[in-house]
């Protein structure tokens, strides 16, 4: 493993392709600081999170979720727990972020037409527990097209968690979109170009016994310590020389970089509010002149027999506001007439 993690290892925050497999498939992952590599009960769909928690996707089980994104952008997710009789789980899921239309010129800025641009990733995972531990893999088919332009990818997460046999204690490890490019955008580009957006990730989730709550901690980014972008045009000083000197970022500020934290609240058995924090979304949409609620999550969860219905706000500057996530769970062996 740590063999291969050197070999895929990239830097994280907007640097790669494919950043949209970074944006959360569930609300309630959203409504959880946006990461989760560990959870303790089935009540959302996190198998594209970490391929071992696939007991979230229970067989015939669909799971829908819509998010506005940023700059009139539009993500969808869809996840289907297949009903396959075999040993082990199966699912399959699909990812879409749509970036809409825009216009093309020619090259002294006369509008000739429009183009689309958008970003998919289709995957099957499978996953099969012993005793307490389960491990799972995700194979998939990940694709970008921007006019006539297009890049493909074949990428797989790996992951596997340790459940408490008592308890609800669980702890996660999963490396994700490790892969290779097929196809670059412009012919003469290296196929192989190592700009995937490859992310190790360790998660514990714990609830207390006769307290209320669930809480999840996530670590991401295990791969690479020093993950904070330092902005050259924000943070730099000048010596008595005149030469540039960035700011210096401390230890305790590097480690928190790598950390997000969710808390379950469980108000009924068939309500839940959720609240989460994610340092490292915090610290890089910030504003010079205040943070906000930058890095906060908040959510709620309902569930109503065949359907789960869960929404979150994830929460960035002032002037930019956040995106919502809306998901929805049903069970189709509920809904569906039986045979």
């Amino acid at each position: 493993m740590l063999f291969f993690v050197r070999g895929v290892a990239q830097p994280p925050g907007g640097q790669g392709s494919f950043g949209f497999l970074t944006i959360p498939t569930n609300a309630r992952v959203a409504a959880l600081g946006g990461l989760a590599a560990s959870n303790t009960q089935p009540q959302g769909q996190f198998f594209l999170q970490n391929p071992a928690l696939l007991d979230s996707a229970a067989s015939n089980h669909l799971s829908l979720t819509f998010v506005p994104y940023f700059a009139d952008t539009r993500f969808y997710s869809l996840q289907y727990g297949l009903p396959v009789k075999s040993k082990g789980q199966w699912a399959m899921g699909l990812q879409y972020l749509g970036y809409g239309s825009f216009e093309q010129t020619d090259p002294i800025g006369n509008i000739v037409g429009t183009f689309t641009a958008n970003d998919y990733a289709l995957g099957i995972t499978h996953a099969r527990t012993e005793g307490n531990f389960t491990l799972g893999a995700t194979l998939k088919a990940v694709g970008s097209s921007i006019e006539t332009y297009s890049a493909f990818a074949v990428l797989f997460d790996l992951g596997g968690t340790w459940r408490h046999p008592t308890k609800e204690l669980i702890f996660g490890l999963v490396a994700k979109n490790a892969g290779f490019r097929l196809k670059q955008y412009f012919p003469g580009q290296a196929a192989g170009s190592p700009d995937l957006p490859f992310d190790l990730q360790a998660g514990v989730t714990v609830k207390p016994d006769h307290l209320p709550i669930r809480a999840t901690l996530t670590a991401h980014h295990l791969h690479q310590f020093d993950v904070v972008y330092n902005d050259p045009a924000l943070n730099v000083t000048y010596d008595l020389n005149g030469n540039p000197v960035l700011k210096k970022v401390a230890v305790p500020e590097k480690i928190m970089r790598h950390l997000a934290v969710g808390f379950e609240l469980l108000i009924h058995r068939n309500v839940n509010g959720l609240v989460g924090y994610n340092h490292q979304r915090r610290q890089e949409a910030r504003l010079t002149t205040g943070t906000g609620a930058a890095g906060f999550s908040v959510g709620v969860a309902v569930q109503a027999k065949g359907f789960q219905l869960t929404y979150a706000r994830a929460l960035a500057t002032p002037s930019v506001g956040g995106s919502s996530h809306l998901s929805v769970r049903i069970d189709l062996n509920r809904v569906l007439p039986k045979k």
